[in-house]
């Protein structure tokens, strides 16, 4: 991927937006999470254990599975990126999740490339990036889908899809499901494979 003046500055622009939309929904999470704090002359032990209990945190802890697994059953091969970059590793910062990123392989083919990392976080930080993405994106951008995904028996996900070239040459794939956030781009041509795959990490 050849990273032009525009996409640099383009991506410039998503951080500032996106750090900003971020500090914006984490204020608003904190104060949520100060109003449901305990009485006073409650221990913080009782206070932590009650907030565990009640937001479902300490049983509901659903990771995904295992990316490398999945990638090795669907036949691909996946090296490291040498110039490429994900949108996410650029704009999350490294205090706040591990990203991995890995070019995907079929049979010496390029398919594209995957992007994901895991926190409690990701949900704002998918927030803030579509948000600032609608606010940047280009006139030549075309083909969005933006939505949620409800189907019996499988977590929610929210998925953003696009292509505009200047952000990306390639078909850009955002999938948030439970607190793991995927990236990828899309190589000419192999829109099918890419979404066979993003099914299977999503189940």
């Amino acid at each position: 991927m050849r990273m032009n003046t525009p996409t640099s500055m383009t991506v410039g622009l998503l951080t500032i937006l996106v750090a900003l939309g971020a500090f914006d929904a984490l204020l608003i999470e904190n104060d949520r999470l100060l109003a449901q704090r305990q009485p006073p002359g409650e221990t913080d032990a009782s206070s932590s254990t009650s907030s565990i209990s009640s937001t479902g945190e300490g049983t509901r802890k659903i990771t995904g599975p295992n990316v490398l697994d999945i990638l090795f059953l669907q036949n691909f091969t996946v090296v490291d990126p040498t110039k490429e970059r994900s949108l996410v590793e650029q704009i999350i910062p490294s205090d706040v999740a591990t990203i991995q990123t890995k070019v995907l392989m079929k049979d010496d083919d390029r398919i594209g490339l995957i992007a994901w990392t895991e926190s409690p976080q990701v949900k704002i930080y998918f927030l803030a990036l579509k948000e600032a993405l609608h606010s940047t994106f280009s006139p030549e951008m075309h083909d969005l889908i933006d939505e949620v995904q409800e189907q019996p028996g499988r977590p929610t996900r929210n998925l953003l899809t696009f292509v505009d070239p200047t952000i990306n040459e390639e078909r850009i794939v955002f999938v948030r499901v439970r607190e793991r956030l995927y990236e990828f781009h899309v190589a000419e041509g192999h829109d099918d494979t890419v979404f066979e795959l993003v099914e299977a990490l999503t189940n």
